[in-house]
């Protein structure tokens, strides 16, 4: 029996959402093992992860024949057909799986498998209207995710130029933690040990927040 790998997950179902986050996942030293039960998919995947294979993940004997506890994560990304995802959560989770994420298609799907105990919901395009939303509110607002129930991460960009005592006292005003600063001159983002006395349009910076709505800045940075 294999031993669960911290940094090792399964995705079941090969369609753009599936394809995407698999690869996603192995560029950031994710191992992936790719599932789907078209040879096709699996083929064109088969080379961009550590692992691909034909299966039909709604069959028990499918599912008997892989060790899923090698697994820290098992996500199902059979958005389409809420039956074949209800039935390949029901048997993952027979199977042991302890951390089940579930892509959905709607928001009944996503009453179903919250109701079987799945711990993610994954709503892609509730997601997307929602970071379009924000985006509208500041478009400065290059990417934002969340890490943890309370802790939300964005990128932002420097719009006008701002004195360090003025971004500073933002940064305090919104409770905010600065992670890392990206001048414009600069490639990479670096850890924030020292704050330029200036900031310039084109820098970009990491922050933290403890809510999504924190994210509220002033005229002074947008």
């Amino acid at each position: 029996m294999h031993t669960m790998k911290r940094n090792r997950i399964a995705v079941i179902g090969l369609g753009r959402f599936g394809q995407a986050l698999a690869t996603e996942a192995q560029k950031n030293s994710i191992e992936v093992l790719a599932i789907d039960r078209n040879e096709s998919l699996v083929n064109d995947i088969a080379d961009q992860v550590s692992e691909a294979i034909i299966a039909d993940c709604t069959n028990p004997k499918a599912i008997s024949a892989i060790d899923w506890q090698q697994f820290s994560t098992v996500i199902v990304a059979i958005g389409s057909d809420i039956k074949n995802s209800m039935m390949a959560v029901i048997l993952l989770q027979e199977a042991g799986v302890k951390n089940l994420w579930c892509k959905v298609q709607d928001r009944y799907h996503a009453a179903l498998v919250s109701r079987m105990g799945v711990q993610k919901v994954i709503s892609p395009e509730e997601e997307m209207g929602r970071r379009a939303g924000r985006h509208l509110r500041h478009p400065d607002m290059l990417q934002q995710m969340q890490l943890t129930e309370n802790q939300y991460v964005a990128e932002i960009k420097i719009v006008n130029i701002v004195e360090q005592r003025s971004f500073m006292s933002t940064i305090k005003s919104q409770d905010l933690i600065l992670l890392a600063i990206k001048l414009k001159k600069q490639t990479e983002f670096e850890m924030a040990r020292e704050i330029p006395s200036r900031f310039y349009p084109g820098d970009k910076v990491l922050v933290m927040s403890r809510t999504r709505e924190g994210f509220t800045w002033p005229t002074l940075l947008s």
